[in-house]
């Protein structure tokens, strides 16, 4: 602990910046901060309510603004191309506009949309998109362009989704990606040959394959994510970034953070771990050019998120605020220059829903910081008994299973593991209860009904799974290999606890394309060198999709149960499209919670 606070404290204090080495270090010569806030938000602007309002506006405590250009929200990488005057208003209204305190300003970009990566007349429109936004960049005096890669619709970064996959290589796909990240850059600095771009995330959302693996391991691993072509994109801007373009990771994932480590960890991944990702002919540019942001989001902290409840929600007022003060604290302190600041159901230009103590949170963290203050009070407490607080009430609404599991009659054959739910077995097994959501999600049954079935024999357990599926084809497939991460799509799982532990736990699961994963819980992360003889298959039909599961009583290291014998089991479905979290027995905020697991009879 000594170590890892001296560690805090060095990188803190590299983060702050400090006076020169022989001057004596006083509240009088600590030297400004030389970082930003930046304000965004389902509040934000347009040139014209700028230009009208710029006086107001520039009273909140934020050194610029991230705003939008008027009309559609229309995604830049829109393949068709736009009416040449689409924004002469904007322009006009823009070059207006009278800066005194917003001095670091941002229009926003967004991503998604049916582009073709191999299509040049798509590229050639996605240009001219481009250079419309940079030029209102230009004539504005903004710094750059904020971007958010996110794909609200159709998704441009899944390789696996991709047009041509089925004829072109990942690779090719990521040089094209490169080809047309360099092309983005080229038609940004037509416009704005300076300029900052200010992305709501990069790399920082692949820390799982940032670590030490065989390279081709990695690459694998990345074609199966949902943003597999973001890196390429990247190596592409940084080809054409000259010396006068400055990329900022926006760490998107700091929304979320309830401890300073959280903030140090993500800086040393955008910084260092995230070079694992990066072509090394171009890490001194990545080092130069890249730097690391961090983000906040203020309806997690105040208990704002529509049909989502936070710790937030668990907190009195006067610790919402301490909650958003820590996270505007510790996001400056790790920050390289700039933090950006989301909010979704308040409006900061209107006055609308702003939560009591929030302005004051970040007026106190910036005044600590530029004084050279420590942030004077722990968090730690505030979050654990917000956390307290939160399972004492989802606990008095969870769903508790209990189920008799009875053994595989003599006169039928154990099931083919073939995922197809025909065997005989099937028709002799009473279905368990349908699935429920979480308690955090419960406020409506789930969209998508899951039934499940046990059965044993002197040898294995079997479980099969059928699963309501709507739309098959927008199922979520992530994974190729055994132990590939197939819990970030569309999967389900068998979860059961160690005899004698109530919190270590073996871990199964499948995913409709029949990829396995397996783990062995001891703590917050899983074993995944434990590899067990276990077998499963899965298959999709029209309107659903089924899995078996074989699981030898040797693997979980134990005998056949004999009649009485209980384990705490749970089985759980992940449907990441729409958002729903199903299981047997029910769960509070996820599936690692063995204490809810239910429990099954053998007889």
């Amino acid at each position: 602990m000594r170590a890892l606070l001296g560690c805090l404290a060095v990188v803190l204090l590299a983060c702050l910046g400090s006076p020169a080495a022989a001057a004596p270090t006083t509240k009088d010569t600590v030297p400004k901060l030389e970082k930003k806030l930046i304000e965004y938000g389902w509040d934000v602007s347009d040139p014209a309510f700028i230009r009208a309002n710029i006086r107001q506006m520039e009273q909140r405590p934020f050194d610029g603004v991230i705003f939008r250009l008027s009309g559609p929200l229309t995604p830049v990488f829109e393949e068709k191309f736009w009416a040449p005057h689409r924004f002469d208003k904007d322009y006009a209204d823009l070059a207006a506009i009278k800066w005194r305190r917003f001095k670091y300003n941002f229009i926003m970009m967004w991503a998604a949309s049916n582009q073709d990566w191999f299509n040049d007349t798509h590229w050639k429109a996605i240009e001219q998109h481009v250079r419309m936004y940079a030029k209102a960049a230009r004539i504005g005096r903004c710094v750059g362009l904020a971007w958010d890669p996110e794909p609200y619709g159709p998704n441009p970064w899944a390789y696996t989704t991709a047009l041509h996959k089925d004829k072109k290589t990942f690779a090719e796909y990521e040089a094209m990606a490169r080809r047309r990240g360099a092309q983005f850059i080229r038609a940004i600095k037509a416009e704005m040959p300076k300029f900052e771009l200010l992305t709501l995330f990069q790399l920082c959302y692949f820390p799982h394959l940032c670590r030490a693996m065989d390279p081709a391991e990695r690459a694998e691993k990345l074609s199966q994510e949902g943003y597999a072509l973001l890196p390429a994109f990247l190596m592409g801007m940084l080809d054409e970034a000259g010396s006068d373009v400055v990329i900022h990771d926006g760490n998107e994932n700091a929304y979320y953070y309830t401890d300073s480590r959280h903030h140090l960890s993500a800086y040393h991944l955008m910084k260092q771990a995230a070079l694992l990702l990066v072509d090394p002919g171009m890490w001194e540019r990545y080092r130069r050019q890249v730097k690391a942001a961090q983000a906040l989001y203020i309806d997690q902290y105040f208990g704002l998120r529509e049909n989502t409840k936070t710790y937030g929600n668990y907190m009195t007022e006067e610790e919402r605020a301490k909650w958003f003060e820590h996270n505007c604290y510790y996001a400056l302190a790790t920050t390289d220059e700039y933090v950006w600041c989301y909010s979704e159901q308040m409006n900061w230009w209107t006055n609308d829903r702003i939560p009591p103590g929030c302005e004051e949170a970040i007026r106190s963290a910036r005044r600590k910081l530029e004084s050279g203050e420590g942030l004077g009070f722990d968090l730690a407490p505030i979050i654990r008994a917000a956390e307290e607080r939160a399972r004492a009430e989802l606990e008095s609404r969870l769903v508790r299973r209990q189920a008799e599991i009875s053994g595989l009659p003599a006169s039928v054959a154990p099931p083919v593991i073939d995922g197809a739910l025909d065997d005989e077995t099937w028709r002799q097994v009473t279905p368990l209860d349908p699935f429920v959501r979480l308690a955090a999600q419960a406020d409506r049954g789930p969209a998508a009904e899951t039934l499940a079935w046990a059965t044993y024999d002197d040898k294995n357990l079997y479980i099969a799974f059928r699963c309501a599926e709507p739309e098959p084809k927008k199922m979520t497939l992530v994974g190729r290999s055994r132990d590939d991460p197939v819990w970030a799509g569309d999967d389900v799982e068998f979860l059961v606890r160690l005899p004698n532990s109530d919190t270590s736990f073996y871990h199964f699961m499948i995913n409709p394309a029949g990829v396995l994963w397996d783990g062995l819980h001891y703590s917050d992360t899983p074993d995944l060198s434990w590899d067990p003889d276990w077998t499963a298959a899965a298959k999709i039909g029209e309107n659903f999709w089924s899995a078996e599961m074989a699981i030898p009583w040797a693997t979980l290291e134990m005998s056949a149960p004999t009649p009485g014998t209980q384990l705490h089991v749970n089985l759980c479905r992940a449907r990441p499209g729409p958002g729903e979290l199903t299981a047997w027995s029910g769960m509070a905020m996820g599936f690692l919670e063995p204490r809810y697991f239910g429990a099954w009879t053998f007889r």
